[in-house]
């Protein structure tokens, strides 16, 4: 089969967000899967995130909400007969889940053929050792490893080359499962993780070379072996911090145009070796002082680094590979008319500098280790655009929305010398205010690119951010001092706070003095050629390149970085809204610094604005856009209540996560919808404590709809009272009306805004998204004209359930009164369904045993 013959193809989704797993696969896959149906191509997803945003608003013809295992998929692709399978959408996970498929011979004796790789990519994917050795085949520089089953077996290899060594499992079941070993008690830690979590038992252990400079391409290859550079980017922190922990730079920042080549041949040479098809991302380790490389990883999937060269250059990366992975070329893709015809074939030339920057978990775990190194702990990122590196790493800082970056350098910190010394050589997470205290100290740039291993090229950027803040600091309401403070990344608030006054005497300062923000597109010719990708960021120059429509312009303020808790419900939510504004004849505008959110999608918004969630930022682009309305979440409800001040119009939708885990079986909750006259009965949710289903369960179980004959007959004599305690809520929108069990009978407890999990599961269960109708009742919609389609819960067949999933393995927390299963724990939710409540929970275990719903 060719693939011009393809007409169904079979998508497997990422599962449930997680440390590493944000929504880029999700996006990838809204993406990729709207594309290929565009060219005729049916799509067939299967995932079981309940916050999948893929899985609603048909970016696929059909749906599966089923357990990712190859039990569950073998049955699917029988049943389905596609042509081909995608591997590429799904992360580390999918492509062992293919390994199994194509050891089964289920696609060999179901006829599909697997697009993109062949069956080695896959066994060199879940086996680093035999892509180290095809690397090496090929004339590529590696580092020495060797695969072990024991710690004996382990310990031959330190005794052949020496500490400090890295250790990685083979088939892990948890992405960056690498651990740095510096000793032996170490070396027998991470052994007893990486066998744990091998799905072979076997671990890699390798030649440490920390302190190299890390540096990442992505680039593109088609079936006719065109290829070409997406995105070369830079590690701010060496080898030895895992790069999802790292601030990194798109374009590269200290390398010379031959290393920048050098490695860009590299790249292409993999990709034309491996014969791999779409988009690939491949890592490198350089050593500063005699320029050798080694290529460190190869990555052939979706990931972070992909999202993040895509919203860097706004080359339309996921479109482009949708068509290369179904056999158009390069020079064939057609892409939508903003962009010229041939921008596909065009590699990328930024006129700005993106900068990405981690965020942790820490606010909410309190024993997760600070220490930066192999293993990711972050949980999310958020990046800053500028003209200039200073002004892309203080917009990205200030985008992690940590209030303490405000006049990032003006916060003393307590620390002895020994103390700062310590922590300059051994990183931890939020290092940049040690960096700039030691400058403020007097450290010499020399002293302290060898402490840390960062090249001294960024300490004299942070020197001059110091430079910029102490003129503003010493002269108060002086324009020039303003205006170039301003230019290099600085806010209001920072003048504010330096000159000692409030927010809004400087930003009329700044207005009398016409010291204003322009918008700049991002796009991926440099100005070379007119490309309108619509996403913006603000800088101060001349040209304001954003110009706001003629439509009925809303503004939603965005999930910004990905936390530990609600975050991957808040960007489901988001993207609900946009995609739902739109088809209500809406111009969705988003504010949004997250290039993993799913939110991001171009399709979604009309409009862009990679920029801080902070209030000068915000008003900045209101003043362009003038917005008939302004949207906000839960996460900026403070926020909201300011903009209402300034006589916006806002609508706040405050859903969130229940405050406290459930340990004991509850009473059930009766789900509403209101216009704030009427109230809509969706059906009845219960929730499980997961300890009352098995004693080693984490987290709570949220089932719907629930159908107990008694309880439903209780539940409509309380109608009335139900009715009327919504009501006196005051406010259209969505309930959860708990029930208490008093004396035997039914009675109200609370009502509080529906959270975004139960809209999730609702949304899924029916088959009819609950954000849709959210949205027209909080526009003043009366239910009659709202509720018009939606199905008759009590004619849904089966049962559904939902669970959060946990991240307490991944980041080695075992102490039981931190790993309690609360939800502002969670970092994904999965679901599951079956004609039953029994079969529905034994279908939610079988894709999570090892995953984290259990631990």
């Amino acid at each position: 089969m060719n693939n011009q013959a393809l007409q169904k193809v079979l998508i497997i989704g990422a599962g449930h967000n997680d440390i590493g797993r944000e929504g880029q696969h999700d996006a990838a896959v809204t993406q990729i899967g709207a594309a290929i149906r565009r060219l005729g191509i049916a799509v067939v997803l299967v995932d079981n995130n309940a916050y999948s945003v893929a899985a609603e608003n048909r970016f696929a013809d059909k749906v599966y909400l089923e357990p990712l295992t190859v039990a569950a998929l073998s049955k699917i692709i029988e049943t389905e007969q596609p042509d081909g399978l995608i591997p590429s959408l799904g992360g580390v996970q999918t492509v062992t889940l293919i390994q199994g498929l194509i050891r089964n011979n289920v696609l060999k004796n179901n006829h599909v053929k697997l697009l993109q790789w062949d069956q080695d990519v896959v066994d060199m994917i879940v086996n680093p050792a035999l892509m180290s050795n095809r690397l090496k085949d090929m004339g590529e520089p590696v580092i020495a490893s060797q695969v072990v089953a024991s710690t004996t077996e382990a310990m031959a290899v330190v005794r052949h080359v020496g500490f400090p060594v890295i250790v990685k499992s083979v088939a892990p079941r948890i992405e960056a499962s690498r651990q740095l070993c510096e000793d032996e008690d170490e070396l027998q830690r991470a052994l007893a993780m990486g066998f744990k979590v091998s799905g072979t038992k076997q671990c890699i252990v390798e030649q440490s070379i920390v302190g190299y400079k890390e540096l990442e391409f992505v680039a593109l290859r088609d079936q006719k072996d065109t290829a070409l550079l997406v995105s070369g980017m830079e590690n701010f922190d060496p080898v030895g911090i895992h790069s999802a922990d790292s601030i990194v730079f798109a374009p590269t920042q200290t390398i010379t145009d031959q290393e920048y080549q050098q490695f860009r041949s590299a790249t292409l040479k993999i990709m034309r070796k491996l014969h791999l098809i779409g988009s690939c991302h491949v890592q490198f380790a350089l050593d500063p002082t005699t320029q050798n490389y080694y290529v460190i990883k190869v990555t052939p999937y979706f990931d972070r680094t992909m999202a993040l060269a895509a919203r860097a250059t706004e080359y339309p990366l996921a479109q482009v590979v949708g068509n290369l992975m179904v056999g158009i070329s390069l020079a064939e893709v057609k892409l939508p008319g903003a962009y010229r015809k041939q921008t596909a074939l065009i590699e990328p030339v930024l006129d700005h500098i993106v900068c990405r920057i981690p965020v942790w978990p820490f606010n909410v775990l309190k024993k997760v280790s600070h220490q930066l190194d192999t293993v990711t702990e972050s949980t999310g990122s958020v990046i800053g655009i500028g003209r200039s590196t200073e002004e892309a790493l203080l917009k990205g800082l200030r985008s992690t929305d940590e209030s303490r970056y405000h006049v990032i350098a003006n916060r003393p910190q307590n620390y002895s010398e020994g103390e700062l010394i310590q922590r300059l050589i051994h990183p931890q997470a939020g290092r940049m205010l040690i960096l700039l205290e030691a400058l403020n100290r007097g450290y010499q740039i020399d002293e302290l690119a060898e402490l840390t291993k960062i090249d001294a090229f960024y300490f004299y950027k942070l020197s001059h951010i110091l430079e910029i803040e102490r003129a503003l600091r010493e002269r108060p309401f002086d324009v020039h001092a303003l205006g170039r403070a301003k230019y290099f990344g600085f806010t209001d608030e920072d003048a504010a706070a330096a000159w000692q006054t409030d927010v809004a005497k400087v930003r009329n300062f700044a207005l009398e003095n016409e010291i204003q923000p322009t918008f700049k597109e991002v796009e991926p010719t440099a100005g070379e050629f007119t490309e309108q990708t619509s996403t913006y960021y603000s800088t101060y120059e001349f040209d304001n390149e954003s110009q706001p429509s003629t439509g009925r312009r809303v503004v939603v303020i965005g999930t910004g970085a990905n936390r530990i808790g609600t975050n991957h419900g808040n960007d489901y939510l988001v993207s609900q809204l946009l995609f739902y504004l739109k088809k209500a004849d809406y111009e969705p505008v988003l504010i949004n610094a997250n290039p993993n959110s799913v939110a991001m999608t171009p399709r979604l918004a009309k409009k862009r604005y990679v920029e801080p969630k902070q209030y000068s930022d915000i008003l900045n682009v209101l003043a362009i856009e003038k917005p008939l309305i302004v949207f906000t979440t839960y996460h900026d409800y403070r926020l909201g209540q300011k903009l209402v001040q300034d006589g916006y119009q806002v609508i706040q939708i405050n859903n969130s996560l229940p405050r406290e885990q459930i340990r004991t079986n509850d009473s059930p909750a009766v789900e509403v919808i209101t216009d704030g006259t009427d109230v809509t009965i969706f059906g009845v949710s219960e929730i499980i404590a997961g300890n009352n289903l098995r004693g080693n369960v984490r987290g709570a179980v949220q089932v719907f709809p629930i159908r107990d004959k008694a309880e439903n007959q209780a539940i409509t004599a309380l109608h009335a009272e139900i009715k009327q305690r919504v009501l006196a809520m005051g406010a259209p929108g969505l309930y959860t009306v708990r029930l208490a069990i008093a004396d035997t009978a039914l009675q109200l407890a609370t009502i509080e805004p529906m959270s975004i999990a139960t809209m999730a599961l609702i949304s899924k269960a029916s088959g009819s998204s609950v954000t849709r109708l959210l949205l027209h009742v909080k526009l003043g919609e009366a239910l009659t004209k709202v509720m018009y389609d939606y199905p008759d819960v009590n004619r849904l067949k089966p049962v559904y359930v939902q669970a959060n999933t946990f991240p307490y393995n991944h980041l080695q927390i075992y102490d039981e009164v931190e790993a309690t299963g609360e939800p502002g724990h969670a970092t994904g939710t999965v679901i599951a369904h079956g004609d039953t409540l029994k079969a529905a929970l034994t279908a939610l275990n079988q894709g999570n045993e090892d995953t984290g719903f259990l631990v």
